[in-house]
């Protein structure tokens, strides 16, 4: 309980320096306004609520993605290069600014991070439960069943992703050619549109997807463009499954500094 007390308290300081800086800015229409603003205007305890979920919810989960990304990148230097490339041509020097055009100019950082969650699902499985009685794959299923859909059975399938053992970041990216065996799914007629849901889909997906993309995209952004990362170490099964993925090794990373 007091390590929750301490937590309520820091959050609650985040909350009221944001609070100072929104009444020092000028009036947003409600299209301008972040979720926190939004909140704010309705109840101050309710904005404390959601952050203090932010921060619980997107610390182990951000933090074994992140080092599931780094891991992949390592472990594929071809791909870590091209990706460096990326970076550095909308990030040229070492404290170039991290800005809003900057970042939408990254297709092959939001393919690496795609692909990295497909290879080392951060979560075992997305579940639903049945509202009504149907048949899948000639079940038939009653209502309020729950049923798992298991990750690593759909990305590792040739059925949705071709080559599904190999670590392809190309796979994502639109600009596919058709003769190209990468397996992209938003581009691949035969793909189904939901097999790929690391965040999960509709009303009770994460609350905190566009907050994890951000904190990933900006922070392997920044680590890539000035340091070489590799992973020299045996690496069989490096993620079990808990609640999220958890590394299961020590993850003993190797940075090298980047000149310009």
């Amino acid at each position: 309980m007091r390590a929750l007390d301490e937590s309520l308290q820091i959050v609650d300081g985040y909350v009221q320096q944001a609070m100072e800086r929104i009444e020092q800015t000028v009036e947003k229409s409600d299209a301008e306004k972040s979720v926190l603003e939004k909140l704010l205007a309705i109840n101050r305890k309710y904005a404390v609520v959601m952050a203090l979920d932010m921060l619980y919810g997107g610390v182990d989960s951000t933090t074994s993605t992140f080092s599931a990304i780094l891991l992949a990148l390592a472990k594929h230097p071809e791909k870590q290069a091209k990706l460096r490339a990326e970076i550095r041509s909308v990030l040229p020097q070492k404290d170039s600014p991290v800005t809003v055009e900057s970042m939408r100019n990254l297709p092959y950082l939001r393919a690496c991070i795609k692909e990295s969650l497909r290879y080392y699902p951060l979560t075992s499985a997305n579940l639903r439960t049945t509202r009504q009685q149907l048949v899948l794959s000639g079940y038939s299923v009653p209502a309020k069943t729950e049923i798992i859909m298991v990750h690593l059975n759909l990305w590792r399938n040739e059925q949705h992703f071709s080559q599904p053992e190999q670590f392809i970041p190309e796979r994502w990216l639109r600009e596919q050619p058709q003769s190209s065996t990468a397996g992209c799914p938003a581009a691949t007629k035969s793909s189904h549109p939901f097999a790929y849901l690391p965040f999960g889909f509709g009303p009770r997906s994460c609350i905190g997807r566009r907050i994890a993309e951000m904190e990933l995209e900006i922070g392997v952004a920044r680590l890539l463009r000035n340091f070489q990362v590799e992973f020299n170490h045996p690496m069989d099964k490096p993620f079990i499954a808990y609640q999220v993925a958890t590394p299961r090794i020590p993850l003993k990373f190797k940075f090298t500094d980047l000149e310009d």
